[in-house]
Parts: structure tokens; C-alpha cells; sequence
């Protein structure tokens, strides 16, 4: 019997090693080139220069630098804090791309088969039915389009999603301080999971709480030491800009994007990328009035209370870390397929909660995300939400309202100590 999911991982490899290495990298690329600007000193390339609207362009000699040698490349702005830019510009001193980009395909697959087995082991499965259920989870990340582009991509959101789920591992299994800084760690990365310390503070777990502030603190200033604060204030002025800014694409998947989409298509300012703009392949980007913004912040704040409240009341349910992360990802200005990684891991759960229902519901997003499903609707010519984007975010709210029953019901005995 242990045959069948070791085959099921094996062959989920190989076919995640083979999408990775044929697919050129384009958001890690941009941390890459974040690093190479920063060993040439132009702390002026480094981010996005637009103080009126985060439309994803990038800062203006990227182009010109990366198609002397890769003309048909696709790059992405650099959006992360300043530290990783100047880390990464030191491997751009005696290391390739190439070999960057490789180590971290094979890097992340590790750590999505490491998040599917940690989530698993916070639902309770043990044993066989553990590796059954990594097995069938990371075969389903990797054969459907939101974790097969992210693994494609190498996105950095695995690593962040790693993070996120080993952290509340650790504090069901009774270690806060490695929970607080592995969160800490996360929130260096990705600034959004500085969010979920709210369910740490919601469980009154201060030594979590207390770690992660120490963490935050020493890497933050190990970033302003290294990088120096005008870089800061840039990347500060750079998410102020990006708060008020929405992204619309078929891989968007937040209530924002949707509202763009549907209701103010006329109003989105269209973005090509030079090595595709003859075939009007990109994405648009609109600002927020302030009316708008006012209502976003107020859902964001009502999300975070939610998220306090139902911690508190399930002091020992992992589907708090699910909820969240749906929750925050669907009010979130910027939100893709792959945002919600952290949750897709859980999915294995709702059949043990829900029973058909669960099934169903995890068979439905099987094939809605399958390549073949989703390459009928996600490559459009508009980037009109009526297609992938769409059917994405309505099964994200199906999802959310899956786990706050979940969440809802009597809640389980503590698994591991707390």
C-alpha cells in the first residue's frame, strides 16, 4: 500500500522539476535583477518609481539592461523588503541565474511536500493515511494551474507559505518562540502574514507574540544596516502606493480585482510588457478613490477582528490558519491564484469535517484549477474577470464558508499540546 503515494510524489516531481526548468522564472527573476542593480549601486533601480498607481511596471533601465541579452525575457518589479536585494546581490557576484533559479526550483519543491505534511500532521493524520494524504495533496498542487505557475514561476509565496503553516505547527506542538520567529520570518519576506500574529495574540500566546516582535526587530534593522534607510523609505512609499492600487489579471483572486473587473472595465488603464505588446498580452491596473480605499481598509480591519474572534473562541483548530489566510488574501489589493497556498494544503481536511461535501467541494477545485479547465478561460485576450478569475474567487468564498462552519461546529480536542 505504501507504493501508491511514494509513485504519486515520485511522478508529482518529476513533472513539477520538468514545468520548473522549462519555464523562465520571472518573479524570482525580478529579486535576481533587485540584486544585480544593487551590486552596481543604483539604489534608484530598485523599485518602481510611480507615486500615483501600482500598475507593475518596472523601474526604467530593467528593460533596456535585460533584453541586451534575453529579448524575449519577461520581468516583474521587485516588491519585497530591501534586505533580500542586497543578499541576492551578493550571489550575483559569483553565481549565475541559472544556478539561482535551479536551486530553488528543487528548494521549493521540498517545501511545498514539507507544508502539504505539516498541515496533514496538524489535522491529525498519522501513519499511512499521512503520506496518503501528502502524497494526493502535493500531486493535486502541482497537476493544477495556481501552484504549477507558482512552481513555474518560482515564486517566492511557497517559501512564504512554508513559513506561515510551520509556524503554526509550532505552536500547536507546544515550541511558541520558534512559532513567533519562523512568523517573524515569513512577514521579512511577504509583509502581509504580520497579519496572522493575530491569532497568536488572540490565543494569548505571548511567548509567540514576544518572539516574533524580537525577530521582526532584529531583522528589520539587520535590513536598515545592510540596505541602508532610503532604500526603506522607497519600498514604505512603494506599498503606500500599492494599498491604494488593484491589480486586474484572470489570476487575480480578490474581492477588489473582481470589483475592477466586473464593474469598472472601462475605467482600467491596459499594461503590456515590450516583449509582448504587439500581441496585447498584459494585465491592467486602476486606483482607488479614496471612497474605495476607505471600504477596503474597513474590510481589511473587520477581517483581522474576525480572524481574532474565531482564534479565541477554537483555541485549538488549525482551520483558523485556512480561514486567514482566504479571509486576508480575498480582501487583500493584490491577490493571486497562488496567495492561498497556505490553505489549498488544508484541503484534505473538509472531507474529514464535511464528508461527501468536503469531497465534492475538493474534486470541484481539482478540475476547475485543471490546465486543461482553466487554459479555456485563463489566456484571454482581456483581462476581463468573467472567465478564470471569476470562477477562482467565487470558489474562494465557497471555501471560506466551508471552513468558518468548519470553524463554527464543536471544536476538536487539542492534537498535540498547545
Amino acid at each position: 500500500m505504501i507504493l501508491v503515494p511514494l509513485v504519486m510524489l515520485a511522478y508529482a516531481l518529476f513533472v513539477g522539476t520538468r514545468t520548473g526548468l522549462d519555464t523562465q522564472s520571472a518573479d524570482l527573476f525580478a529579486m535576481w535583477l533587485a540584486g544585480d542593480f544593487m551590486a552596481m549601486g543604483r539604489l534608484d533601480q530598485i523599485y518602481p518609481s510611480s507615486a500615483v498607481m501600482f500598475d507593475m511596471t518596472t523601474p526604467s533601465e530593467w528593460w533596456p539592461y535585460v533584453q541586451a541579452t534575453d529579448p524575449d525575457a519577461r520581468i516583474f518589479p521587485y516588491i519585497y523588503p530591501p534586505l533580500w536585494a542586497k543578499l541576492v546581490s551578493w550571489l550575483t557576484q559569483i553565481t549565475t541565474f541559472a544556478v539561482f533559479d535551479t536551486v530553488f526550483l528543487f528548494v521549493h519543491q521540498a517545501l511545498l511536500i514539507a507544508t502539504t505534511y505539516l498541515a496533514a500532521k496538524m489535522c491529525g493524520f498519522r501513519g499511512l493515511s499521512a503520506l496518503l494524504v501528502v502524497a494526493v495533496t502535493y500531486e493535486a498542487l502541482i497537476l493544477t494551474m495556481p501552484i504549477g505557475i507558482a512552481l513555474g514561476e518560482n515564486q517566492p509565496q511557497i517559501l512564504v507559505s512554508f513559513l506561515i503553516v510551520y509556524a503554526f505547527e509550532r505552536a500547536q506542538s507546544g515550541a511558541p518562540r520558534a512559532a513567533g520567529i519562523l512568523l517573524a520570518l515569513a512577514a521579512a519576506i511577504k509583509v502581509y502574514p504580520v497579519l496572522f500574529i493575530v491569532i497568536f495574540a488572540a490565543r494569548r500566546n505571548w511567548r509567540a507574540v514576544v518572539a516574533f516582535g524580537i525577530a521582526g526587530g532584529a531583522l528589520g534593522l539587520t535590513s536598515i544596516a545592510l540596505a541602508g534607510w532610503p532604500l526603506h523609505a522607497d519600498y514604505l512609499s512603494m506599498l503606500g502606493v500599492l494599498s491604494k492600487s488593484v491589480i486586474v489579471t484572470n489570476f487575480s483572486f480578490s474581492a477588489d480585482a473582481l470589483y475592477a473587473g466586473a464593474i469598472l472595465e472601462d475605467q482600467l488603464l491596459p499594461v503590456y510588457q515590450p516583449s509582448t505588446a504587439e500581441e496585447q498580452i498584459g494585465w491592467a491596473a486602476i486606483a482607488k478613490g479614496p471612497i474605495w480605499h476607505a471600504v477596503s481598509s474597513i474590510a481589511q480591519i473587520a477581517a483581522i477582528a474576525g480572524v481574532a474572534f474565531l482564534a479565541a473562541r477554537r483555541p485549538h483548530d488549525p482551520l483558523i490558519v485556512p480561514f486567514a489566510v482566504t479571509l486576508f488574501a480575498l480582501v487583500s489589493p493584490l491577490s493571486w491564484a497562488y496567495t492561498y497556498l497556505p490553505a489549498y494544503v488544508f484541503i484534505a481536511a473538509l472531507p474529514l469535517r464535511f464528508g461527501l461535501i468536503g469531497w465534492g467541494f475538493a474534486a470541484l477545485m481539482v478540475v476547475y484549477f485543471h490546465p486543461i479547465i482553466a487554459g479555456i478561460t485563463l489566456y484571454q485576450d482581456s483581462w476581463s474577470l468573467w472567465s478564470f478569475g471569476v470562477g477562482g474567487v467565487s470558489l474562494m468564498v465557497v471555501m471560506l464558508a466551508l471552513l468558518l462552519l468548519a470553524l463554527l461546529k464543536r471544536p476538536p480536542a487539542p492534537i498535540l499540546p498547545t
